[in-house]
């Protein structure tokens, strides 16, 4: 269900690199961030619909636009840049799913490949921002 493909496993070692990275060595901004990135990544297997093929996935775009506001509220509150680029990522995300529903006719494999491949520009600006946090908490 988690990783039955390469696209998921990669993703699950995304998952793992980045929001770990943040949990250990982030600062609070960085760790809200990965918290609800892990709670994004795990929620929405259990949201998906199997038997719908064309169309935005009613529980996905709940989850992505939670994820969006969880990002916008820590762009517009930290001092940090890097939840700008991650809010910016998954508001794109976000507008894939309205894309789907104005057009059901989209390609459910362009949708899956234009998510996954938001969700690791989402999952790289984190990583980013927890690299530097380290940093500046050496420094």
């Amino acid at each position: 269900m988690y990783a039955q493909t390469l696209d998921q496993l990669l993703s699950l070692a995304g998952l793992i690199l980045c929001c770990g990275l943040a949990l250990w060595r982030g600062r609070r901004v960085e760790r809200i961030a990965g918290v609800a990135m892990i709670l994004a990544w795990f929620a929405t297997p259990l949201v998906q619909n199997a038997h719908q093929t064309f169309g935005p996935q009613t529980g996905e775009v709940v989850v992505d636009v939670l994820l969006l506001l969880v990002l916008l509220i820590l762009a517009l509150t930290s001092d940090r840049w890097w939840p700008m680029a991650a809010a910016a990522f998954q508001g794109v995300t976000a507008l894939t799913h309205l894309a789907a529903a104005i057009d059901t006719q989209i390609v459910p494999r362009a949708y899956y490949v234009a998510g996954s491949l938001l969700s690791y520009l989402t999952m790289a600006a984190l990583l980013v921002g927890a690299v530097n946090a380290r940093r500046a908490a050496s420094a």
